[in-house]
């Protein structure tokens, strides 16, 4: 059977100060009235009935889980026992997923994602489905079409067309391209041949654990170790224990990305954004809006142009500014550029160690 699972449990720390460890960005309203995480779980219902969608976070984020999406079970709520990024993650989901179904297929699915071709997501997530019922051994990964030289984020490099599939192509992956500079993200809009890297992944679970034994042991060992303790009792402390020995690495690093990995890529253009800082924020809006200047709460502006103003319980008046990010919360107030805005994880430790 095929499932989705979407990945919630990030910090969102570069939406800093309105995301925080206790409510990060996936449980803020920061595109329309609903959140980021009721957003994405609605898409996702135009492809799958309730019963096969999943939430994945650590135990922290479950009752604000179940608070956004009550119609939930709890139960569809893979709760890792502490944050281990991404490899962890996607282990943890495909044993959780085996010990329910052995022919278990899943897609994650970000939670900080803004979508707004949705059709088209419905689309190319279905043929997916079928690709991987068709070729059971591969990973299959949405790469979207670039809008804009964009140098925070990661690129796919498409190689042999594989074929055609519920009227869609898929690619082989000729390579991945960590964050460019902005001369070579320009060459790289300008090329057909290149791919935003979405971190949409699709495989078959017991499959993917198969790559996790490969590429990563003692990983795999860790987690087959708590898959027996979880199947005797799910509530015995030595999982956490055992969990926290787990490296700290991404899926794709571990896996995805590797030479012999068996990746197929779907390009897509789907109006999507990656809400990954302010400045991406501002971006989306503005475009959608027509507007050089987003607001949130109260704001009185005389010739701003390019902001952004997200006001919390009072006013805030702006006069003559450009290219600025101004973030009002009730304990501190945050002024950066947009283009200084993608950084903010450099600063966070220096603000930290002031309001401590």
């Amino acid at each position: 059977m095929n499932y989705a699972v979407i990945m919630a449990g990030g910090s969102g720390t570069r939406l800093w100060p309105l995301s925080r460890k206790n409510k990060p960005k996936q449980f803020q309203s920061l595109i329309s009235e609903k959140t980021l995480l009721q957003e994405t779980y609605d898409r996702i219902k135009q492809i799958l009935p309730e019963n096969q969608i999943f939430i994945s976070a650590t135990p922290e984020y479950q009752s604000e889980i179940i608070k956004e999406l009550p119609n939930i079970d709890k139960n569809h709520c893979i709760l890792e026992p502490s944050s281990r990024n991404t490899t962890a993650s996607h282990g943890f989901i495909a044993l959780h997923l085996l010990r329910l179904d052995k022919d278990a297929v899943f897609t994650t699915v970000p939670s900080d994602h803004n979508i707004q071709n949705i059709p088209a997501f419905i689309k190319v997530t279905q043929a997916s489905f079928e690709a991987i019922a068709k070729h059971p051994d591969k990973l299959v990964t949405l790469g979207i079409t670039p809008t804009r030289p964009e140098t925070g984020l990661g690129y796919i490099k498409i190689g042999q067309e594989f074929g055609e599939i519920a009227k869609e192509k898929f690619y082989t992956v000729d390579s991945f391209i960590e964050k460019p500079d902005l001369e070579t993200a320009k060459k790289y809009v300008s090329d057909w041949g290149y791919l935003w890297n979405s971190a949409n992944y699709m495989a078959r679970a017991d499959v993917l654990i198969g790559w996790i034994k490969k590429y990563r042991f003692n990983t795999y060992q860790l987690l087959e170790e708590i898959d027996q303790l979880i199947k005797k009792d799910p509530n015995n402390p030595e999982i956490s224990k055992i969990y926290e020995k787990i490296d700290k690495e991404q899926f794709a690093d571990s896996v995805v990305e590797q030479p012999d990995c068996p990746t197929l890529v779907i390009p897509v253009n789907l109006g999507w954004s990656d809400i990954g800082n302010w400045g991406a924020i501002f971006n989306l809006i503005s475009q959608a809006k027509n507007t050089n200047l987003v607001t949130k709460g109260e704001v009185i502006n005389q010739d701003s142009n390019n902001c952004l103003v997200y006001g919390d319980k009072k006013p805030i008046a702006v006069f003559g500014l450009e290219d600025i990010v101004v973030v009002d919360t009730p304990d501190i107030l945050f002024v950066t550029t947009r283009k200084k805005s993608q950084d903010i994880k450099e600063f966070l430790p220096k603000i930290e160690e002031k309001l401590l």
